[in-house]
């Protein structure tokens, strides 16, 4: 019998610990994020581009943005790793979809550094 998964229980393990840890600390950011849709639901642009601007909320919305990819690309590795039999694709669609989220990070962190740098002007 063949088998094709390509990482050993260590790194199953690392993969767990860091979807449970992503996880709660989600849960976390994603209540005050909801909260503070709600809180700017009414506001107009300028207003909601201010309080983005602000250098707390500016790491908060980094912190949820970097957490939320880094969770989905570990989901999507177990994804491809439990139905993806053959181990190059696995190694070549875990590479992309890594170097997706991270580049979709960068642009994410990208544009909230220059609200939190150009603000509402």
């Amino acid at each position: 019998m063949t088998h094709f998964h390509t990482q050993n229980n260590a790194d199953g393990f690392k993969v767990w610990k860091g979807q449970r840890l992503s996880a709660v600390v989600l849960i976390m950011l994603g209540i005050w994020f909801l909260a503070s849709i709600l809180n700017n639901a009414h506001a107009d642009y300028s207003s909601v581009l201010t309080w983005a601007a602000q250098p707390w909320i500016s790491a908060l919305l980094a912190l949820f943005v970097g957490t939320s990819f880094y969770h989905s690309a570990l989901g999507l590795q177990v994804i491809i790793e439990d139905y993806i039999p053959h181990p190059l694709w696995q190694k070549i669609l875990i590479y992309t979809v890594n170097i997706m989220s991270f580049s979709m990070v960068m642009l994410s962190w990208f544009f909230i550094l220059r609200i939190m740098i150009i603000g509402s002007r």
